[in-house]
């Protein structure tokens, strides 16, 4: 059960256990098998089943020998369909309506992290300052973000961190920096808490909770997802007439040249094979 109290008081609410871990666990396996795919393909596993040490080493030697297959990787993996599963899981839908989103909607597509030093080429890739999800989602007043580790999450791996109580304070003034709102306020991060999680667990927080980052001090890769919420129902959102902030569109040109051939594509429809 998630204590509504205390989640109107803090801004957000951990709620232990919220999951199986085993749910949660296959879009982990998921995104690793996108990854391991062009891992082989490109010679740097040998297995279709990595351990999990050969995994995050691939990842690394995938980040420096092919960066736009890399990205493509990443691109795909939010994509997942077990990713977009959950997001729509009724145990979260239920869990929001008791949080007072009448008429909960999803704001944008699901989010799937993989965070670490070595596979971000700017810093905001891989640990983002203090900021407010609300300014980018710019939608109810009452939106919720739900945060879920795909592993377990300590503050060597780099713990999200919140700041209690923050989302009372309205929508800080930010400064835009490579699409993320970072905040000009001068907080005391003192007062910022770590949030320690394990795999199955969900952070419910509201979007203008203020919170960061925490920073990966550990080898490893921080692995999360995060679905974000708004209400419909909620009365400044109607009265600005549901603003969409997001813009989805496909490349124009083709990206691989002269592909596919007429051979090529009769070899899947007559083979049966693909």
């Amino acid at each position: 059960m998630i204590d509504v109290n205390d989640y109107r008081e803090n801004g957000f609410v951990l709620a232990k256990g919220f999951f199986p871990p085993e749910e949660v666990e296959q879009i982990y396996a998921d995104a690793r098998e996108v990854f391991t795919l062009q891992m082989r393909r490109l010679g740097i596993v040998a297995s279709r089943a990595p351990s999990e040490s050969e995994f995050e080493a691939g990842m690394f030697k995938l980040f420096e020998a092919d960066l736009q297959t890399f990205a493509n990787c990443g691109k795909q993996a939010q994509h997942l369909i077990s990713l977009h599963r959950l997001s729509l899981d009724k145990r979260i839908v239920s869990a929001l309506k008791g949080l007072g989103l009448e008429f909960p909607n999803i704001s944008t597509r699901p989010l799937l992290y993989f965070n670490a030093e070595r596979l971000a080429k700017k810093e905001v890739y891989w640990r983002l300052d203090v900021h407010q999800d609300w300014r980018s989602m710019q939608g109810s007043l009452d939106s919720v973000v739900v945060w879920l580790p795909l592993i377990d999450i300590d503050k060597t791996l780099g713990a999200l961190q919140v700041y209690p109580g923050s989302h009372k304070w309205g929508l800080l003034e930010a400064e835009i920096v490579d699409g993320y709102g970072h905040l000009r306020s001068d907080l005391d991060k003192a007062k910022l808490i770590s949030v320690e999680v394990e795999r199955g667990d969900a952070l419910f927080f509201s979007t203008l909770l203020v919170h960061q980052s925490g920073t990966n001090v550990s080898p490893s890769i921080r692995w999360s997802c995060h679905f974000r919420y708004n209400n419909l129902s909620e009365p400044t959102f109607i009265e600005r007439g549901f603003p969409h902030p997001y813009l989805y569109k496909p490349q124009s040109d083709l990206i691989t040249p002269n592909f596919p051939s007429p051979t090529e594509v009769r070899k899947i429809f007559d083979s049966g094979e693909s």
